[in-house]
C-alpha cells in the first residue's frame, strides 16, 4: 500500500463528508490507499454520517476511542497506518481533486522523506480545482533543513506535507499529546531530521476558514485556554530550542534561530487574545513576567516586524512589547473591539 491518510474526527458533522469525498476524488487505485477515521468521542452524527460513507468505499477505516485530543489521534493513525506515505488532514479542510496522486507519485519517484505542497485558506466550500496541477516544475531535492531556513514563512501545521512511514518510525518522532499546536515541535523536528524533502508548487490543501475552530471561538473561558495554550507553546519552543543546542549539525544555530523566531510570533499573537479576553493586568503581568524568565518578552520586535512589515503591524509590535503602554490602552481596545470599531486576527 503507498498511501494512508488519517482524518481526526471530532463534533464535525457539517464537514467530514466533504473532506472524505475531495480524498476518494484523487485518481488513486482505491487498493494503493487507505483512509483512516479516527473519531475522537464526538457527540454529534459525525460517526454516523461516515459509517453511511464508508460503506460505499472499502479503503476507509473507521476507529472510535473516547476523547483523547489531536495529537494522540494523529499518534494512533500512525501505528494503524499500513502505506508507504502517511498524510494528515484536519476534518474541517479538504483537498483539490487529483493533486494527491501527482504529490504521491513524486515522493516515491524522488524516494524522499517528506514532501510539501501548497494550501489556499478559503472560505469557499467547493474549490475542488486546482489552479497549479499542470503548471508547475518540480524543484530539486534538498534537506528539511535547508527547505526550512530558506522558507521562513512555511507553514507549521501537518497538512502541509506527507511523510515517508519508514522516516518516521526510524526516528520515532511523535505528536505531543493534551498540547496546544501540538504540530508545531513535531513539524520542526521532522523538518531538521529530513536528509530528503521535496517542495511542489501545486495547491492541493485547503484550509478552511471555520467561525468554530479553535482559533475563533470568542467564549471567555475558551480564550483563558487558548492563552494557557500560547504561554505553553512559548515554553515547549524554548525547551525545543535548548535541546537543539547539543545537535551536533550544520546550521543548528540558524534552526535555533527561526524556532525562536516562532516563539516572538506566537508571543506577539498571544496579546489578541488577551485583549479579547477578560484578564486582569495583574494576571497579564504575572504572565509576562514568567516569559521575560525564558527571555520569550520582550519579544524580538525586529523578527516579527521583518516580515510582516507594514506600518500599523510595526506600531502593534510596538505596543505588545512594552507592557506600560499596554496597560494603558488595554481597556479602550478591549472597548473598542466590543464595539466591532476595530478587528483583532
Amino acid at each position: 500500500m503507498k498511501l494512508s491518510i488519517i482524518v481526526p474526527c471530532y463534533n464535525v458533522e457539517d464537514h467530514i463528508i466533504r473532506c472524505l469525498n475531495s480524498l476518494v476524488n484523487q485518481n488513486l487505485n482505491p487498493s494503493d490507499f487507505e483512509i483512516i477515521v479516527i473519531d475522537d468521542g464526538s457527540s454529534d452524527t459525525s460517526i454516523s454520517l461516515v459509517k453511511e460513507f464508508i460503506s460505499k468505499h472499502k479503503n476507509i477505516i473507521l476507529y472510535t476511542q473516547e476523547n483523547r485530543g489531536l495529537g494522540a489521534v494523529r499518534n494512533r493513525g500512525i501505528k494503524l497506518a499500513k502505506g508507504e506515505y502517511i498524510y494528515f488532514i484536519d476534518s474541517d479542510d479538504y483537498l483539490a481533486y487529483n493533486t494527491m496522486n501527482i504529490i504521491l507519485e513524486s515522493a516515491i519517484n524522488n524516494d524522499v522523506e517528506i514532501l510539501g505542497f501548497q494550501t489556499i485558506l478559503t472560505d469557499d466550500l467547493s474549490l475542488f480545482k486546482s489552479e497549479t496541477v499542470n503548471e508547475f516544475n518540480e524543484t530539486s531535492v534538498s534537506t528539511g533543513v535547508e527547505y526550512m531556513l530558506k522558507s521562513k514563512l512555511h507553514r507549521s501545521e501537518a497538512w502541509w506535507y506527507i511523510l515517508k512511514r519508514e522516516f518516521l518510525i526510524d526516528t520515532g518522532h511523535t505528536f505531543e499529546e493534551g498540547k496546544f499546536m501540538e504540530d508545531i515541535v513535531f513539524t520542526f523536528r521532522i523538518l531538521t531530521d529530513a536528509k530528503r524533502f521535496l517542495f511542489l508548487p501545486i495547491d492541493a490543501h485547503r484550509y478552511v476558514k471555520n467561525p468554530d475552530s479553535i482559533m475563533n471561538n470568542e467564549s471567555q473561558k475558551h480564550l483563558t485556554k487558548l492563552i494557557e495554550g500560547y504561554i505553553s507553546m512559548i515554553f515547549r519552543l524554548h525547551a525545543l530550542a535548548e535541546e537543539f543546542k547539543s545537535k551536533k549539525q550544520n546550521d543548528i544555530q540558524k534552526v535555533i534561530h527561526k524556532i525562536k523566531y516562532t516563539s516572538n510570533l506566537n508571543t506577539f499573537f498571544m496579546f489578541f487574545k488577551i485583549i479579547r479576553s477578560n484578564i486582569s493586568i495583574k494576571n497579564i503581568n504575572i504572565i509576562l513576567n514568567k516569559l521575560k524568565k525564558i527571555g520569550a518578552y520582550p519579544y524580538n520586535r525586529r523578527q516579527v516586524t521583518e516580515e510582516y512589515s507594514h506600518i500599523k503591524i510595526k506600531v502593534i509590535a510596538f505596543i505588545f512589547n512594552n507592557k506600560f503602554v499596554f496597560y494603558t490602552l488595554l481597556y479602550p481596545l478591549r472597548v473598542l473591539y466590543k464595539m466591532k470599531l476595530i478587528k483583532l486576527p
